[in-house]
């Protein structure tokens, strides 16, 4: 015989879509994702030209022998050269229109193996709301409580 607990498990096992989870990539493999991501939004023509500037302007902010901070002052000098090219990348994809933006990191991370797409079909009983997929069950007994002040009155 099943308890409660084995009976919401086996239930939430079936309302579960095919969908696997996606698994995060580290620091530097997001990094590295990063950069071909902002390589692949250079040559992408929906990317207007305007937002092109920016990255190359980090880059020749790097580059560029005269900084506001010296390079000759250690940790500090280099610092600010990567602070340029971070921030510019990091507001280019901001400002890249999101659709372009999101195709082609999805298909940096697929190449990566970073996400298992499985494709569901809508017309499949089991494909359910992600509200339903995400749910918790939580499966409590409960006792009402009277409060004796109110039994008096």
């Amino acid at each position: 015989m099943k308890n409660k607990h084995q009976e919401a498990q086996e239930m939430a096992t079936e309302i579960t879509p095919v969908v696997r989870r996606t698994k995060e990539p580290g620091f530097w493999r997001e990094m590295w994702q990063h950069s071909r991501l902002v390589l692949r939004l250079m040559r992408d023509r929906e990317v207007p030209f305007y937002l092109k500037i920016l990255p190359v302007a980090g880059l020749g902010y790097a580059l560029f022998p005269f900084d506001l901070l010296p390079d000759l002052v250690p940790v500090v000098g280099q610092l600010d050269d990567v602070t340029a090219l971070l921030v510019s990348s990091k507001l280019f994809i901001e400002l890249a229109p999101p659709s372009v933006v999101a195709r082609h990191l999805q298909s940096i991370r697929e190449s990566d193996g970073y996400v298992a797409f499985v494709p569901q079909d809508s017309t499949s009983p089991n494909n359910v709301d992600d509200q339903l997929a995400d749910a918790i069950i939580i499966d409590v007994e409960h006792e009402v409580i009277v409060n004796e002040n109110e039994e008096a009155s």
